[in-house]
């Protein structure tokens, strides 16, 4: 399975590689020298502000069920996911239950009250995205894009009945423990070896989780205040997005319309979720350059300004989500070698074993 997954990886890179070739490699490389650093620089922070957004989020629907994790630790389960995400096909949901795990061993709380929160926050993701599709396809049946118009109206219904579809699965506790099944075989195809040995826990925690899931689920759906919170910080977290886009061009000295920033993204987030290319590498950046170019921008702007935009808001994320992978890896294993150890002590203890 890992070499499918770094087979895929390449050919993503190989799709990066001919989209500059198209592009010419020589534009590209003036823009490039031309650009702007302190615009670059605020689209950096666009990005980090962003993440901050999701953060406070999440953080409003984690104290709604009295589940109070430091602010660096949200972070870090953001990022943990945002790896496992980005290296994984389709829909991305092995991010999920990661973060799940990741809360749930540094908070103490049981899983089913974590999941309960981050697919709440899931939900909280798409509102703002079905808002934006439906302003993006206004916007280019204006313009008289007859193709773009189509495209983003199927989006619109997709969307729609992505959301509906999410909403009536989480409220049935079959439908529930039937995705995340589903999760943990994708995990498992990312990681077999450590989800061949926590297969028997994972199956109890389910088992035994989801029930307290679709109570808490239920909580946060009744919970007013939290609910629109979430949402403000949601919507300001996709304006984020957009605003990182927009630097991006500035940036390279070329300043675009946040309404073209917003059908690109909107189109590219849908085709994201069908791809299997690990976080759609090298689909996506074809996909938005062939958009912007529809939109009347040069294909040597369009193509320069999306690699920088997904060095910023996929490369970059990925590397520090690897990183805080990583650590938490070692953490948990140097835990559970003092666990073992405590436990042969007592075990060796006279006094104990007496």
């Amino acid at each position: 399975m890992e070499w499918k997954k770094y087979s895929l990886l390449g050919l993503g890179l190989l799709i990066i590689l001919l989209l500059v070739w198209w592009a010419g490699l020589e534009d590209v490389m003036k823009i490039l020298k031309g650009a702007r650093l302190d615009y670059f620089m605020l689209a950096i922070l666009a990005y980090v502000a962003a993440v901050i957004m999701w953060a406070l989020r999440w953080r409003v629907l984690l104290k709604s069920l009295g589940i109070d994790a430091p602010f660096r630790t949200i972070i870090g389960g953001l990022f943990v996911g945002i790896f496992i995400n980005n290296v994984t096909p389709g829909a991305r949901g092995g991010g999920e239950p990661v973060r799940m795990y990741y809360i749930s061993k540094h908070t103490r709380q049981p899983y089913g009250h974590v999941f309960a929160t981050i697919m709440m926050d899931r939900i909280m993701d798409v509102i703002p995205v079905v808002v934006m599709l439906l302003l993006a396809t206004v916007y280019v049946y204006n313009l008289g894009s007859l193709s773009l118009t189509m495209t983003l109206f199927l989006l619109d219904v997709f969307f729609a009945i992505i959301t509906l579809a999410t909403v009536g699965i989480l409220l049935s506790e079959k439908k529930t423990k039937k995705i995340l099944y589903w999760l943990y075989r994708l995990f498992g195809r990312i990681m077999p070896k450590k989800a061949a040995k926590y297969e028997e826990k994972f199956v109890h925690t389910v088992e035994v989780s989801v029930p307290q899931f679709q109570e808490n689920f239920k909580v946060l759906i009744r919970h007013k205040t939290a609910f629109t919170l979430s949402l403000i910080y949601s919507f300001a977290f996709w304006f984020l997005v957009l605003l990182r886009s927009y630097f991006i061009f500035m940036s390279i000295n070329n300043p675009i319309s946040l309404l073209d920033v917003m059908v690109v993204q909107m189109i590219g987030i849908v085709v994201g979720m069908f791809m299997i290319i690990p976080g759609g590498a090298g689909i996506i950046e074809v996909i938005n350059s062939a958009v912007y170019v529809l939109l009347g921008i040069n294909k040597e702007i369009a193509v320069t300004a999306t690699l920088l935009e997904r060095l910023v808001s996929y490369w970059a994320p990925t590397a520090i989500g690897a990183s805080v992978m990583a650590h938490f890896g070692i953490k948990i294993s140097e835990e559970k070698k003092l666990q073992s150890k405590n436990d042969n002590d007592i075990n060796d203890n006279p006094q104990h074993n007496g």
